[in-house]
């Protein structure tokens, strides 16, 4: 691993999880798959789905090269690799809520666990001081009010769709999963990791770029997860909405490119960087 990576420590136990979760993404979406779409005829969730089981494996494929290439000295993986994790545990939240209680239930338990534990050493090995130091230059208060306001447009949504379902039990049924996963998951940490950028926080920097390409894959996943399901005779989905979630992720690709430009852009004025040889990691 490169040593001048601004990891406090080791990339092992993050591998390992990565791995773990990544396996699992793919039994999950191969029995999903391979089922046919009556497993999910209860759902109505385009996150809970065959399409959602097929879109799901390109977060795998991400994840799986963000550690390749993070574990090979590359900074803007090493950045982006959070963002795949946290992605996999916001998409099998609503798995765990809403998909048939079968013992497939254990696997979906896996990847969000392992997911989740592999996002928390990331956290805390990549050292955001030395990330605000790098990125110095860097748009961070515009950054952070584009999450922010991402964050709470998100929760205005998320009040209307619930204000909307009371008194509909089937609606209810049906979106409470994926409600539940943006409530308390997908959401919170945009505003979180918005204000903490806007106010050129460490962990800001650390954060950020993991959570535009949540963002990001969040529109790209729906599409993918929606056009199957149309064509597949699953959860339809109106073209509209699906046009929204594309906007939107656009947006946050977008963003995300710029922050880490700006990055780069610094890198190469000062080539050795404002790294502290004592913030590197070493090996695993």
């Amino acid at each position: 691993m490169d040593k001048t990576l601004p990891v406090r420590h080791g990339l092992g136990k993050a591998t390992g999880a990565s791995v773990a979760a990544a396996a699992a993404v793919v039994v999950a979406s191969g029995v999903g798959l391979g089922a046919g779409v009556g497993r999910y005829a209860q759902s109505q969730s385009v996150l809970v789905s065959q399409g959602a089981d097929a879109a799901n494996l390109i977060v795998v494929v991400l994840v799986l090269a963000a550690l390749w290439f993070a574990r090979r000295g590359s900074l803007t993986a090493l950045l982006l690799w959070p963002g795949g994790l946290f992605y996999l545990a916001y998409a099998y939240m609503p798995y765990l809520i809403g998909a048939p209680f079968t013992p497939l239930l254990f696997d979906d338990a896996v990847v969000f666990l392992a997911a989740a534990f592999g996002l928390a050493s990331l956290s805390t090995a990549i050292d955001g001081t030395a990330l605000r130091e790098r990125f110095s230059g860097a748009p961070a208060r515009a950054v952070g009010a584009f999450l922010t306001v991402i964050g709470v447009l998100a929760y205005a949504g998320l009040v209307v769709t619930a204000v909307s379902a009371f008194g509909s039990s089937a609606t209810e049924a049906a979106w409470r999963g994926h409600w539940v996963a943006d409530w308390i998951l997908g959401t919170p940490v945009l505003i979180l990791a918005g204000v903490l950028l806007w106010a050129r926080r460490p962990f800001g920097y650390t954060a950020a770029p993991g959570l535009l390409l949540v963002s990001a894959l969040g529109g790209v996943v729906f599409a993918v997860s929606a056009v199957l399901d149309n064509l597949t005779g699953g959860i339809r989905t109106d073209l509209s909405v699906v046009v929204v979630h594309l906007v939107i992720g656009a947006a946050s690709l977008a963003v995300l490119i710029w922050f880490l430009a700006t990055g780069r852009r610094a890198e190469r004025r000062d080539p050795k960087g404002h790294l502290r040889r004592g913030a590197a990691a070493g090996t695993t």
